[in-house]
């Protein structure tokens, strides 16, 4: 419910009241921007007794304080509730919009009694809405995070399987774009076609994973509880938990078998990338579950309390007291229900719950503890040792980036030996004097080359044109800021050292930024020179897939500690 009030001729105050989401989340746009384009040098907004609100009217709330400083205006919040005001400091709202909390009234914090009172519902319908936007804003962007990580993850654990010869490659997409989760089938595999049914299987649940981090709206309206049925079935597609022979999964299993192959092998640098990768998404798939259930129980009680709030009143209040009377009884709210909420979808499980929660015998216990699992977590206070805790874990991340400078070395030498043997044999005695004569005049255009590549693995392809000498320049210039680092007592080394938690932060993500694009090329690039080896020399060229490998892994284990570290300063903030 909204309420305008003027205060002054240059000042106007809105009053909020209740959740802002659906239709009221839209009509509190439509009043802001209205409210923009009026004259009121300050709008003032009173949320005292507002209990939730979307993550797109937060969004509205900074474009139009942006659009009003650009104005030499102003908007601000003078009155918010408690709940809200967390959210606001989690998400850095109250640096940016003055933000003013006033103690509610007693008559806002009384209890109740009965479960289905006045009173009660007002407390679920609040307790749901605070919920709603701490996960919009706070759970489901880092359940997003993970996602892309165990993407990562996976990729690392498959793509060294299938550059050791152990996966196939579905290179020519026969099985098309994945448009629906899906879960992959997993069951008992026969040993005359057990390598390539495997194959078929990662290669499924890949695509798979892809579309859940690419495809899939991260939105509570989009992930209802069937959805969320599915994301939490295909997390669990492969038991990491259990990964080897004791495992109950057949596909589990023959992953497992080759993973070991590579581990009993003489390649102790591809042991060690499955080693970290698998310890890493087996936490990381303990945590995705954990933000899924949590999802899960949110559309649950959601649910229960819309049945409560618009169903429960059109039928009989008489209790249900026997097996009898209790099935007559959802069959009555069945009725109900397909009358008030016809586009809905029946739970009769959920509606036992409410039932069995409705029981007189220890009812207001119940409820209290209905009402205490909606209650937002408090913000966890550091303890005294975890800052230089933290502090190291950056340390060791950027550390262990600046190690790959080796593997960019080599992957240089590599290029540059590659492009020069193609040149030289693809280049006349006339066409390399005429080179020469371009090379004086500063014209070198026949050595940029356009590759290929994927922003993300189900995007459209793209290309980009690659200046050589500029990407080799530009490789030699890496190698040695991240070669300084590593070195004790050097200019590089001194200035990391000196940097507090957030600037290490920073600079990991700097680290990473660059890392990704210079990955990207050279792995365009040797692909590239690999084809032309064989079209154009007819034979083949060094690689450096191993090496790419290497930094890939790198990346991603430094990645973790980045986001971890983002979401540490987010909390302390």
């Amino acid at each position: 419910m909204l309420r305008q009030e003027l205060i002054s001729e240059s000042e106007t105050l809105l009053v909020v009241s209740g959740p802002l989401y659906g239709e009221a989340g839209l009509e509190f746009e439509r009043k802001i921007e209205a409210l923009r384009e009026s004259s009121y040098v300050t709008i003032t907004l009173d949320l005292s007794m507002a209990v939730g609100i979307t993550s797109s009217a937060i969004g509205k709330l900074v474009l139009v304080h942006r659009q009003l400083l650009a104005q030499n205006r102003s908007i601000r919040i003078n009155g918010c509730s408690e709940a809200l005001y967390g959210i606001f400091q989690k998400i850095k709202l109250d640096t940016l919009i003055q933000i003013t909390r006033r103690e509610q009234t007693e008559g806002s914090k009384e209890g109740f009694m009965e479960n289905n009172s006045p009173d009660f519902l007002t407390r679920l319908e609040e307790a749901i809405a605070l919920r709603r936007t701490w996960l919009e804003t706070i759970r489901i962007p880092q359940l997003k995070d993970m996602v892309s990580t165990y993407r990562s993850l996976f990729q690392s654990i498959t793509g060294t399987l299938v550059k050791k010869g152990l996966l196939l490659e579905d290179r020519y997409d026969y099985d098309g774009k994945v448009n629906t989760i899906s879960v992959p089938p997993d069951s008992m595999l026969s040993v005359s076609r057990d390598d390539a049914e495997v194959s078929r299987r990662i290669v499924a649940y890949g695509r798979q994973i892809d579309f859940l981090a690419d495809g899939l709206p991260f939105t509570l309206a989009s992930m209802d509880l069937a959805t969320l049925k599915q994301i939490f079935s295909l997390i669990s597609y492969v038991d990491w938990e259990t990964f080897g022979e004791a495992s109950h999964s057949p596909t589990t299993r023959a992953l497992a078998r080759l993973v070991t192959k590579v581990r009993l092998s003489m390649d102790a640098l591809s042991s060690k990338v499955l080693n970290e990768a698998q310890t890493q998404i087996e936490k990381l798939t303990r945590d995705i579950r954990e933000r899924v259930a949590e999802l899960e129980a949110w559309h649950r009680e959601s649910w229960k309390a819309e049945v409560r709030a618009k169903v429960l009143p059109q039928v009989s209040p008489q209790q249900a007291r026997t097996g009898e009377e209790r099935t007559a009884k959802v069959l009555e709210i069945r009725e109900a229900f397909e009358q008030v909420l016809p586009e809905g979808t029946w739970h009769p499980q959920l509606v036992q719950e409410i039932l069995g929660e409705d029981q007189p015998t220890g009812s207001a216990e119940r409820m209290e503890k209905l009402l205490s699992s909606l209650a937002l977590p408090p913000p966890e206070a550091p303890g005294p040792d975890d800052v230089p805790r933290n502090r190291t874990k950056l340390l060791d991340a950027i550390s262990s980036v600046c190690k790959v400078a080796e593997e960019i070395g080599y992957c240089e030498a590599v290029l540059v030996e590659n492009e020069h043997d193609i040149e030289k044999r693809r280049l006349s005695v006339l066409q390399r004097f005429w080179r020469l004569f371009q090379k004086s005049l500063g014209r070198l255009d026949d050595r940029f080359y356009k590759i290929e590549y994927r922003p993300s693995p189900t995007a459209e392809a793209k290309t980009e044109t690659i200046d050589f000498l500029k990407l080799v320049a530009e490789m030699r210039e890496l190698k040695a800021v991240l070669s300084e680092i590593t070195e004790a007592g050097s200019p590089g080394h001194r200035r990391i050292e000196a940097m507090d938690e957030e600037q290490l932060c920073d600079f990991l993500d700097w680290q990473l930024r660059q890392l990704r694009q210079l990955y990207r090329r050279m792995e365009g690039l040797n692909a590239l020179l690999q084809v032309k080896a064989v079209h154009e020399r007819r034979g083949t060229a060094r690689s450096i897939k191993l090496e790419l490998l290497a930094i890939e892994n790198g990346m991603i284990r430094a990645d973790v500690v980045r986001r971890e570290s983002i979401a540490r300063l987010e909390k302390k903030e």
